[in-house]
């Protein structure tokens, strides 16, 4: 399995329409995976009508089939691996394997059982991400400081040897 790429997350500003007399779960929906950036690009894949699948499978305890996606998607099934990379990027989706009789039901499944789960996935994800960038930070900080420190000395120790110098040569006329 690839490693996960944090790489093309995008978070997007959209809000609920405000138009709308009632929300449905649909607007929401729509709204929460643009605002997380599930969906790469402008396409005619449905994530929002995914994400309303994949909660209601998800409470069966059921995986839905990479075919199955493709057809929610209405894309391709190739293409349907490339339109899920965010989904499990962020720890939304996963595959599972699931034992069923004798044999195993293999698929995709949410990792939370609410929107809400899915979210506190997705933001220790995203917090994982930003403490370890914050590690990198501190140790590039420190290293610009010691090298700003150690020229600054090393700026200070020539001016003193100059300043010897001439204090010396002032010396020798007498």
């Amino acid at each position: 399995m690839p490693k996960k790429k944090l790489s093309d997350i995008v978070f997007q500003r959209i809000s609920p329409p405000d138009t709308n007399a009632t929300l449905t779960p649909h607007d929401l929906s729509h709204v929460l995976v643009r605002r997380l950036g599930l969906k790469r690009k402008e396409s005619r894949a449905q994530h929002d009508k995914l994400l309303l699948e994949l909660l209601k499978y998800r409470k069966e305890s059921m995986p839905i089939s990479i075919e199955k996606i493709s057809q929610i998607l209405t894309v391709s099934q190739s293409q349907t691996y490339e339109e899920i990379r965010k989904w499990r990027s962020l720890g939304l989706l996963e595959f599972v394997k699931m034992p069923a009789g004798d044999s195993y039901v293999k698929g995709y499944m949410l990792t939370g059982q609410t929107v809400n789960r899915l979210l506190d996935k997705a933001e220790a994800s995203t917090k994982s991400f930003f403490r370890k960038t914050r590690r990198i930070a501190k140790d590039f900080d420190d290293l610009l400081m010691l090298g700003m420190a150690r020229a600054e000395k090393g700026t200070n120790e020539a001016v003193e040897e100059e300043v010897n110098d001439e204090a010396v040569g002032e010396e020798e006329p007498e």
